[in-house]
């Protein structure tokens, strides 16, 4: 339900660089006959190339969010498009935490908002800089995770991000007082963190999870 009303997955309210990506299941393209090269519509995009499709405007507000939140953070919303072929090359990549490595970027905010309520893709290729937009084929620029993250870790130059480690280290120490009762079960007598809000009790977890966006382990995901 948070993924369609919302447009992410996962929201973590704590001070660091958030990241909110989209990710998309692509259909590998290998005939001549696909509509984006038969008539020459995309130029450097040649087979093998892969599609991914959006969500239509008129069954979910999944990509409206996306923008909106892409305002908010700008440089920091993405699609995240696989560039893996199969199952065999999904699990290999899965299994050395390199799927995030082997994925392509898209702005939703370069997309822009969606015209009508027809379905709408997004054809890419690895190696190329670049994808379009389709039907009505627009060129969009792609971003490689590698980018991103060189891009994002200047960030963590910011005082109020490298404070980020202490906050973590302040809630863990809550947390672990806290760790009895979680196992009980008995959450809704768990003492909160000051400032912290309902989505906090499981709150081992969520600084797991925050520490390793503190220590830049972009390989992380959840």
């Amino acid at each position: 339900m948070q993924e369609a009303t919302l447009g992410y997955d996962v929201r973590i309210d704590f001070p660091a660089v958030p990241l909110f990506l989209q990710y998309k299941l692509p259909e590998l393209m290998t005939r001549a006959s696909a509509f984006e090269i038969a008539n020459s519509l995309c130029p450097g995009l040649t087979l093998e190339f892969f599609r991914i499709a959006l969500m239509r405007r008129d069954v979910s507000d999944q990509h409206r969010h996306l923008i909106d939140w892409e305002t908010r953070y700008p440089g920091q919303v993405f699609y995240a498009a696989p560039c893996l072929r199969d199952c065999p090359a999904f699990n290999n990549a899965y299994n050395a935490a390199s799927v995030a490595s082997r994925s392509v970027l898209f702005s939703p905010a370069q997309i822009g908002p969606l015209p009508d309520d027809k379905v709408h893709t997004i054809a890419y290729k690895p190696g190329l800089s670049y994808g379009y937009f389709c039907s009505e084929p627009r060129q969009i620029e792609a971003e490689t995770f590698e980018g991103l993250t060189a891009r994002l870790s200047q960030k963590f130059k910011d005082k109020n991000v490298r404070d980020f480690r202490a906050t973590a280290r302040r809630r863990r120490s809550v947390g672990l007082c806290s760790k009895p009762r979680l196992r009980s079960g008995d959450r809704r007598k768990m003492p909160l963190p000051e400032g912290c809000g309902r989505r906090c009790r499981r709150l081992p977890r969520m600084v797991q999870l925050c520490s390793l966006i503190a220590s830049k382990r972009s390989s992380t995901f959840w």
